[in-house]
Protein backbone atom coordinates (compact mmCIF):
# COMPACT_ATOMS: atom_id res chain seq x y z
CA UNK A 1 0.00 0.00 0.00
CA UNK A 2 2.27 2.44 0.88
CA UNK A 3 4.54 1.55 -2.46
CA UNK A 4 1.40 2.46 -4.42
CA UNK A 5 0.94 6.17 -2.19
CA UNK A 6 4.52 7.15 -2.32
CA UNK A 7 4.31 6.60 -5.88
CA UNK A 8 1.31 8.30 -6.54
CA UNK A 9 2.58 11.57 -4.40
CA UNK A 10 6.10 11.13 -6.71
CA UNK A 11 3.82 12.21 -10.20
CA UNK A 12 3.38 15.42 -10.88
CA UNK A 13 1.14 15.54 -14.20
CA UNK A 14 -2.07 13.51 -15.38
CA UNK A 15 -1.07 11.06 -18.05
CA UNK A 16 1.83 9.57 -15.43
CA UNK A 17 -0.79 9.41 -12.43
CA UNK A 18 -3.45 7.70 -15.30
CA UNK A 19 -0.47 5.11 -15.77
CA UNK A 20 0.13 4.41 -12.22
CA UNK A 21 -3.81 3.88 -11.25
CA UNK A 22 -3.47 1.49 -14.22
CA UNK A 23 -0.52 -0.63 -13.18
CA UNK A 24 -1.76 -0.78 -9.87
CA UNK A 25 -5.88 -1.89 -10.63
CA UNK A 26 -3.80 -4.78 -13.50
CA UNK A 27 -2.09 -5.88 -10.54
CA UNK A 28 -5.70 -6.81 -9.39
CA UNK A 29 -6.59 -8.58 -12.61
CA UNK A 30 -8.70 -5.64 -13.51
CA UNK A 31 -8.32 -5.26 -17.30
CA UNK A 32 -10.62 -2.12 -18.04
CA UNK A 33 -10.92 0.95 -16.11
CA UNK A 34 -12.14 4.15 -16.80
CA UNK A 35 -11.99 7.52 -14.72
CA UNK A 36 -14.61 10.10 -15.44
CA UNK A 37 -14.50 13.92 -13.49
CA UNK A 38 -17.50 15.86 -13.20
CA UNK A 39 -15.77 19.37 -12.73
CA UNK A 40 -18.20 21.91 -10.57
CA UNK A 41 -20.35 24.23 -11.78
CA UNK A 42 -18.88 27.59 -12.23
CA UNK A 43 -15.17 26.33 -12.66
CA UNK A 44 -12.77 27.22 -14.94
CA UNK A 45 -13.52 23.56 -16.66
CA UNK A 46 -17.22 23.37 -15.85
CA UNK A 47 -17.66 22.46 -19.62
CA UNK A 48 -14.77 20.24 -20.24
CA UNK A 49 -14.94 16.57 -20.88
CA UNK A 50 -12.54 14.98 -18.53
CA UNK A 51 -12.86 10.83 -19.25
CA UNK A 52 -9.56 8.60 -19.32
CA UNK A 53 -9.68 4.76 -20.34
CA UNK A 54 -8.09 1.55 -20.74
CA UNK A 55 -9.02 -1.82 -22.13
CA UNK A 56 -12.30 -0.53 -23.86
CA UNK A 57 -12.51 -0.66 -27.63
CA UNK A 58 -11.37 2.83 -29.11
CA UNK A 59 -14.23 3.18 -31.02
CA UNK A 60 -16.63 2.80 -28.06
CA UNK A 61 -14.53 5.08 -26.13
CA UNK A 62 -13.93 8.12 -28.84
CA UNK A 63 -18.41 7.53 -29.15
CA UNK A 64 -18.49 8.26 -25.14
CA UNK A 65 -16.35 11.12 -24.89
CA UNK A 66 -18.02 12.75 -28.10
CA UNK A 67 -21.16 13.07 -26.05
CA UNK A 68 -22.60 9.30 -25.40
CA UNK A 69 -21.58 9.55 -21.97
CA UNK A 70 -24.45 11.80 -21.26
CA UNK A 71 -26.77 8.71 -21.56
CA UNK A 72 -24.41 6.42 -19.35
CA UNK A 73 -27.28 5.87 -16.26
CA UNK A 74 -23.94 5.08 -14.18
CA UNK A 75 -22.07 7.95 -14.79
CA UNK A 76 -25.32 9.68 -13.77
CA UNK A 77 -25.71 7.64 -10.65
CA UNK A 78 -22.14 8.15 -9.87
CA UNK A 79 -23.04 12.21 -9.36
CA UNK A 80 -25.64 11.37 -6.55
CA UNK A 81 -24.84 7.81 -5.04
CA UNK A 82 -21.94 7.83 -2.00
CA UNK A 83 -20.90 4.86 -2.04
CA UNK A 84 -19.23 2.01 -5.07
CA UNK A 85 -22.16 0.27 -6.50
CA UNK A 86 -22.28 -2.34 -9.15
CA UNK A 87 -22.99 -1.95 -12.71
CA UNK A 88 -25.50 -4.68 -13.02
CA UNK A 89 -27.71 -2.87 -10.12
CA UNK A 90 -27.77 -0.35 -11.99
CA UNK A 91 -31.61 -0.15 -12.95
CA UNK A 92 -32.42 -1.38 -9.55
CA UNK A 93 -30.64 1.89 -8.65
CA UNK A 94 -32.67 4.79 -10.72
CA UNK A 95 -35.53 5.00 -13.35
CA UNK A 96 -33.71 4.18 -16.58
CA UNK A 97 -34.81 6.48 -19.73
CA UNK A 98 -34.90 5.02 -22.95
CA UNK A 99 -31.20 6.69 -23.74
CA UNK A 100 -29.99 4.82 -20.56
CA UNK A 101 -31.69 1.60 -21.83
CA UNK A 102 -30.13 1.91 -25.28
CA UNK A 103 -26.41 2.51 -23.67
CA UNK A 104 -27.16 -0.52 -21.53
CA UNK A 105 -28.15 -2.55 -24.27
CA UNK A 106 -25.08 -1.61 -26.51
CA UNK A 107 -22.40 -1.57 -23.47
CA UNK A 108 -23.62 -5.05 -23.06
CA UNK A 109 -22.01 -5.74 -26.39
CA UNK A 110 -18.76 -4.14 -25.32
CA UNK A 111 -18.69 -5.50 -22.15
CA UNK A 112 -19.92 -9.41 -20.91
CA UNK A 113 -18.76 -9.44 -17.23
CA UNK A 114 -19.60 -6.95 -14.27
CA UNK A 115 -17.82 -4.08 -12.53
CA UNK A 116 -18.03 -1.53 -10.09
CA UNK A 117 -18.42 2.39 -10.35
CA UNK A 118 -16.67 4.02 -7.47
CA UNK A 119 -17.47 7.53 -6.33
CA UNK A 120 -15.04 9.78 -5.28
CA UNK A 121 -14.96 12.98 -3.79
CA UNK A 122 -12.26 16.11 -4.16
CA UNK A 123 -12.11 20.09 -3.24
CA UNK A 124 -15.48 22.14 -4.07
CA UNK A 125 -17.63 19.64 -5.86
CA UNK A 126 -14.90 18.55 -7.79
CA UNK A 127 -16.15 14.85 -7.92
CA UNK A 128 -16.07 11.63 -10.03
CA UNK A 129 -15.69 7.99 -10.12
CA UNK A 130 -13.99 5.14 -11.64
CA UNK A 131 -15.16 2.33 -12.75
CA UNK A 132 -13.20 -1.03 -12.87
CA UNK A 133 -14.16 -4.23 -14.95
CA UNK A 134 -14.51 -7.30 -12.64
CA UNK A 135 -11.70 -9.67 -12.72
CA UNK A 136 -12.79 -12.37 -14.68
CA UNK A 137 -14.59 -15.38 -12.60
CA UNK A 138 -15.68 -12.91 -9.95
CA UNK A 139 -19.06 -12.14 -9.96
CA UNK A 140 -19.06 -9.74 -7.22
CA UNK A 141 -15.58 -8.01 -5.73
CA UNK A 142 -14.60 -9.48 -2.17
CA UNK A 143 -14.72 -6.97 0.55
CA UNK A 144 -11.17 -6.45 0.81
CA UNK A 145 -10.05 -6.02 -2.77
CA UNK A 146 -13.20 -3.42 -2.89
CA UNK A 147 -11.99 -1.84 0.47
CA UNK A 148 -8.38 -1.29 -1.33
CA UNK A 149 -9.34 -0.32 -4.34
CA UNK A 150 -12.22 2.10 -2.84
CA UNK A 151 -8.61 3.91 -0.86
CA UNK A 152 -6.39 4.01 -3.99
CA UNK A 153 -9.38 5.35 -6.34
CA UNK A 154 -10.33 8.27 -3.65
CA UNK A 155 -6.29 8.71 -3.23
CA UNK A 156 -5.73 9.48 -7.00
CA UNK A 157 -8.36 11.37 -7.20
CA UNK A 158 -7.13 13.65 -4.77
CA UNK A 159 -3.81 13.97 -6.09
CA UNK A 160 -5.44 14.47 -9.55
CA UNK A 161 -7.66 17.48 -8.70
CA UNK A 162 -3.94 19.03 -6.33
CA UNK A 163 -2.40 18.19 -10.44
CA UNK A 164 -4.85 20.00 -12.16
CA UNK A 165 -5.38 23.35 -9.79
CA UNK A 166 -2.47 25.43 -10.72
CA UNK A 167 -4.02 25.22 -14.11
CA UNK A 168 -7.76 25.81 -12.95
CA UNK A 169 -6.96 29.17 -10.76
CA UNK A 170 -7.38 31.60 -13.79
CA UNK A 171 -9.41 34.63 -12.40
CA UNK A 172 -7.44 37.88 -10.90
CA UNK A 173 -7.62 37.37 -7.16
CA UNK A 174 -10.35 39.09 -5.39
CA UNK A 175 -9.20 41.06 -2.59
CA UNK A 176 -10.50 40.51 1.18
CA UNK A 177 -13.41 43.02 0.58
CA UNK A 178 -14.75 41.37 -2.95
CA UNK A 179 -14.71 38.36 -1.19
CA UNK A 180 -17.05 38.84 1.22
CA UNK A 181 -19.35 40.53 -1.10
CA UNK A 182 -19.17 38.02 -3.36
CA UNK A 183 -20.41 35.57 -0.29
CA UNK A 184 -23.24 37.24 0.48
CA UNK A 185 -24.53 37.67 -2.88
CA UNK A 186 -23.43 33.51 -2.94
CA UNK A 187 -26.11 33.81 0.11
CA UNK A 188 -28.91 35.64 -2.30
CA UNK A 189 -28.40 39.19 -0.01
CA UNK A 190 -29.40 42.11 -2.15
CA UNK A 191 -26.53 45.19 -2.37
CA UNK A 192 -29.18 47.10 0.12
CA UNK A 193 -28.75 44.51 2.36
CA UNK A 194 -25.07 43.50 1.91
CA UNK A 195 -24.36 47.45 2.07
CA UNK A 196 -26.05 47.60 5.65
CA UNK A 197 -24.29 44.10 6.57
CA UNK A 198 -20.46 45.35 5.85
CA UNK A 199 -21.37 49.06 6.52
CA UNK A 200 -20.86 50.52 3.33
CA UNK A 201 -23.38 52.35 0.47
CA UNK A 202 -25.20 50.62 -1.57
CA UNK A 203 -23.19 52.27 -4.88
CA UNK A 204 -20.13 50.85 -3.14
CA UNK A 205 -21.45 47.64 -2.99
CA UNK A 206 -21.95 47.95 -6.88
CA UNK A 207 -18.89 48.98 -7.63
CA UNK A 208 -17.88 45.46 -5.92
CA UNK A 209 -19.78 43.41 -7.83
CA UNK A 210 -18.21 44.98 -11.40
CA UNK A 211 -14.84 44.25 -10.49
CA UNK A 212 -15.92 41.11 -8.90
CA UNK A 213 -17.38 40.39 -12.37
CA UNK A 214 -14.43 41.52 -14.38
CA UNK A 215 -12.13 39.18 -12.45
CA UNK A 216 -14.10 36.13 -12.35
CA UNK A 217 -15.09 36.97 -16.56
CA UNK A 218 -18.96 37.06 -15.55
CA UNK A 219 -22.18 38.98 -16.36
CA UNK A 220 -24.61 38.45 -13.98
CA UNK A 221 -25.02 37.72 -9.73
CA UNK A 222 -25.96 34.26 -10.37
CA UNK A 223 -23.01 33.51 -12.55
CA UNK A 224 -20.71 35.68 -10.23
CA UNK A 225 -21.63 33.03 -7.23
CA UNK A 226 -21.45 29.66 -9.11
CA UNK A 227 -18.03 30.79 -10.44
CA UNK A 228 -17.10 31.87 -6.62
CA UNK A 229 -18.71 28.34 -5.45
CA UNK A 230 -16.49 26.42 -8.68
CA UNK A 231 -13.04 28.45 -7.69
CA UNK A 232 -13.29 27.53 -3.79
CA UNK A 233 -13.70 31.16 -3.10
CA UNK A 234 -16.77 30.94 -1.33
CA UNK A 235 -18.06 28.48 1.69
CA UNK A 236 -21.36 28.18 2.48
CA UNK A 237 -22.56 26.96 6.12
Amino acid sequence: MEKIFSSLDAVSDVPALWDLLVGFFQRQGITRIVAVHFPPVGSADQDRVRILAFGFPEAWMEDYRAGRHFHDPVRAHAKIHPVAFRWSDIRSLRTITPEEDQFLRDFGKVQKGDGVAIPVFGPYGRNGFIGLSLPAGLKAMPPDMMRLCKLVAQYAHQRYCEIVAPDLDVHQPLSPRELEVLGWVARGKSNSVIAEIIGVSSNTVDTHLRRIYAKLNVTDRVSAALAGLGHGLVNLP
